[in-house]
């Protein structure tokens, strides 16, 4: 009778494990047929400040609505009041995505989501401009009639739309199969209205968007239940938005020289940009512009860096990127507090090595600012911005007078707009706030005299068409790759000008005809680095900076890295690859050095050392794989606010900007039948269940006779003697 029930049991086991298998076959062949999975997973995402949350979220399931393209006005009406198969999930144009439809979608309590198409804005446009940013936003001005804007509202395409809260999920949808999936086998199929005019009924194509936010609230909220330690393994709710900031000094002063007051020039521009969708950050003119101008200048500048370090009266100048700027100056703020307390650029590490010397405030001989240089404004202008204090309290007019003449000299006009009008939005601020009485010379150069030139600041619209980066027609990437442009040829001679003029405010003369000759940008550079930064990863100039532990991962991706600080347990792309161009280009080559030995040496920890695959050799087809060495290092970007005990975060002193964690994004379209339908099926599968129990519990009480054996005789199995 055992063996009997074990071989039941064996054989019970198996059939269960085959119809296991063949069920999860199934279930995955019915899913596919029931789902079809969208690519494109840019969501709109939730970041919270000291006081709010904003963005935006689906429920933890996910949101589900029919699928309805938004083309007419007849459809907006549908969709908002006399629908009656909703809820639904709309799907607009790129067009049509602006703040007052996506707002009257999220009054309406009809939507559970919005898909947006973003398919070729590059060769679109919108009239009025689009930015997800306030109008305007000056740190330095809070409180006075420049802060609420009265005077310049810089951002005249802002509403703000970034900043509203929003209950729903939203995904930009910029995959073209996606995109005829949606259209054209879902929409087109299913729900488009009948000829007659009459909406068709159940089944109708839906979409799921998935992206539930774990933070809510504000961050000082977050901060207190991500520190909370119910268990072994703490829950993270979010994280602060931070990177790091790269500076890089002409002059390598050691910690144990002095460095006298006045002595520094600094020249910054910030890294980076905002927008809806994760992973959308093209911020060409927003970022791109004053990036790679700023990396043309210092490449040249530094041909002439002996000349300069030579000239003991000279000054150094300090080329600084700051990250996170887009979130209440994250990047300046920090170096400025990092300044006050003697830690910046580095702190000390009380092991007896050498650094490079401290900088503070009082070090600060003038500061220039490069902000949108791209989209120039009455032909081919530039302006050149001061803040009325430091008008009247330094000798600034002097330095903008030097440039204009200089630019003159490289056919770029700089104009000034009026004496009385604020600075715009500028990391420049934070330093003279911090000044206070004793402001230095300082200028900020934009493209713009008034309101931004750029009507898609800190958006998706962004794009390198708009800042005049054009190429022909059927160029190879080779071709694209060196082909000068009119945004190139501008940036090549800013570059130069500024060069000059650098050259001139640290040596305290200009430079000599041959020095002038030298101090030329090469617009091949300009070429390069936009089209790495605005078009595609896969450029010579980032496989020679990348190093060889992250090549593979260079080449992944094909598109152009985002603009977006990210959070400070991130690599940002577009920081560590800027980093190591600034290398290349002011640093110099370690010789013979292999990987091992490509390291700081010894206690002078003045400079960083990064080892790169450098160029192709053609004979082997293996990269050469080379050393640099330069004073390109990164610095802390992340708000003191997180650093301060007992931080006020309601003061609005500092930044105090986190990032919601989230462990999904995900699209999906699949049929939806009518709720009578799925009632029907609800009850039906009740009553099979109620049968299915009485079943049970009748086989379960008749087993005996139901499954009864007939018994065994043993006699015949052993035979005993008598």
């Amino acid at each position: 009778m055992a063996a009997f029930k074990r071989r039941t049991f064996v054989m019970l086991w198996k059939i269960y494990l085959l119809v296991l298998c063949f069920c999860t076959v199934t279930s995955k062949r019915i899913k596919e047929k029931i789902y079809i999975d969208i690519v494109s997973e840019n969501g709109c995402f939730r970041l919270l400040n000291g006081t709010h949350q904003i963005g935006c979220t689906s429920e933890q399931e996910g949101n589900t609505g029919v699928v309805h393209y938004l083309l007419t006005e007849k459809d907006w009406t549908y969709v908002l009041t006399t629908g009656d198969t909703g809820p639904y999930i709309p799907v607009l144009h790129a067009l049509n995505f602006t703040t007052e439809n996506v707002r009257r979608l999220v009054r309406s309590g009809r939507v559970n989501g919005i898909a947006v198409i973003n398919l070729d804005l590059d060769t679109k446009d919108i009239q009025a401009g689009f930015s997800v940013d306030k109008s305007a936003d000056f740190s330095l001005y809070h409180g006075t009639s420049q802060g609420d804007c009265k005077d310049v509202r810089w951002n005249a395409a802002g509403d703000g739309l970034f900043f509203d809260d929003i209950s729903i999920p939203i995904f930009s949808i910029y995959d073209r199969d996606d995109v005829d999936t949606i259209l054209k086998k879902c929409w087109e199929r299913f729900n488009k209205p009948l000829v007659s005019g009459e909406y068709p009924t159940y089944p109708l194509c839906a979409m799921e968007l998935v992206s539930p936010m774990a933070a809510a609230k504000d961050t000082k909220t977050c901060v207190r239940r991500s520190n909370l330690v119910t268990n072994l393994s703490p829950m993270m709710y979010c994280d602060p938005l931070g990177d790091k900031n790269i500076v890089a000094t002409l002059k390598a002063v050691p910690s144990d020289q002095p460095r006298r007051d006045k002595s520094v020039i600094v020249v910054a521009t910030r890294m980076d940009s905002m927008g809806m969708f994760y992973n959308q950050f093209p911020a060409s003119d927003t970022s791109v512009t004053g990036i790679v101008t700023l990396l043309a200048t210092a490449k040249t500048l530094w041909k002439l860096q002996q000349e300069i370090i030579s000239n003991d009266s000279s000054s150094d100048i300090m080329f600084t990127f700051l990250q996170g700027e887009a979130f209440d100056y994250i990047g300046s703020s920090r170096m400025v507090y990092d300044m006050q307390r003697g830690r910046f650029p580095v702190a000390d590490d009380n092991g007896g090595s050498v650094n490079l010397q401290k900088i503070t405030l009082s070090h600060i001989a003038q500061f220039v600012e490069l902000s949108q240089v791209g989209m120039r404004q009455d032909g081919d202008s530039l302006w050149l911005h001061t803040d009325p204090n430091v008008r009247k309290k330094t000798e600034v007019q002097a330095l903008l007078t030097r440039l204009t003449k200089l630019g003159a000299e490289t056919n770029t006009t700089f104009q000034t707009p009026d004496p009385g009008a604020p600075l715009p939005p500028a990391s420049v601020q934070w330093f003279l706030k911090e000044a206070g009485a004793s402001p230095f010379p300082s200028f900020v150069v934009t493209d713009h005299e008034k309101s931004f030139t750029n009507k898609y600041y800190n958006s998706h619209w962004d794009l390198p068409s708009k800042v005049k980066w054009d190429h022909p027609p059927g160029l190879n990437s080779t071709e694209w790759y060196d082909t000068d442009t009119v945004l190139s040829s501008r940036i090549t001679r800013l570059a130069t000008a500024l060069a000059r003029y650098l050259f001139w405010a640290a040596m305290g003369r200009d430079p000599t005809s041959d020095e002038a000759k030298v101090l030329q940008a090469d617009i091949k550079d300009v070429n390069h680095m936009l089209y790495c930064y605005l078009h595609s990863p896969h450029c010579e100039l980032f496989n020679f900076t990348v190093s060889p532990d992250n090549a593979d991962a260079l080449n992944q991706n094909v598109k152009p890295f985002p603009f977006y600080v990210t959070v400070d347990t991130m690599t940002n792309q577009v920081t560590y690859l800027t980093q190591r161009i600034l290398a290349l280009f002011t640093g110099k080559v370690v010789a013979n050095a292999t990987h091992s030995q490509c390291a700081v040496q010894g206690g002078d920890k003045r400079y960083t050392y990064m080892w790169m695959q450098g160029a192709m050799v053609p004979q082997t087809g293996q990269r050469s794989h080379v050393c640099y060495k330069s004073t390109a290092l990164l610095t802390t970007a992340q708000s003191p606010a997180f650093d301060i005990d007992d931080y006020d975060w309601g003061s609005g002193k500092y930044s105090t900007w986190t990032e919601s964690r989230w462990t999904d994004f995900k699209v999906r379209v699949f049929l939806m039948p009518s709720k009578q339908f799925q009632t029907q099926l609800l009850s039906a599968g009740v009553v099979i269940f109620v049968i299915s129990l009485v079943v049970v519990y009748w086989v379960n009480a008749k087993a005996a006779v139901l499954f009864s054996t007939r018994g065994t005789s043993r006699e015949y199995l052993f035979e005993y003697s008598t």
